[in-house]
């Protein structure tokens, strides 16, 4: 749902080491794969990823925005693929 769906945003980095870490007691990383722009306005592409693979991509104006929806699209790949995490 809508509701569920920002929740799950909301916090994603700590959802997704919760779920990766916790559960099923693997190791995952964020790579900086692209910085662009101007000092003053930069734009950040972020990938995470779990034993090579590719969980999500996000972009933002910090990388700690990049990383965040990185870590929401690899949360939506996982709810996917039949992972449950916490509910609210």
């Amino acid at each position: 749902s809508d509701l569920e769906d920002k929740q799950l945003f909301f916090d994603s980095q700590s959802n997704l080491q919760e779920l990766i870490q916790g559960k099923l007691k693997k190791e995952f990383s964020y790579i900086m794969l692209e910085e662009s722009g101007p000092e003053h306005d930069k734009t950040f592409l972020v990938e995470v990823q779990m034993e090579g693979e590719c969980l999500g991509k996000g972009t933002g104006r910090t990388k700690k925005a990049a990383e965040q929806q990185a870590a929401y699209q690899a949360l939506l790949l996982l709810r996917e693929k039949g992972y449950v995490f916490k509910k609210y």
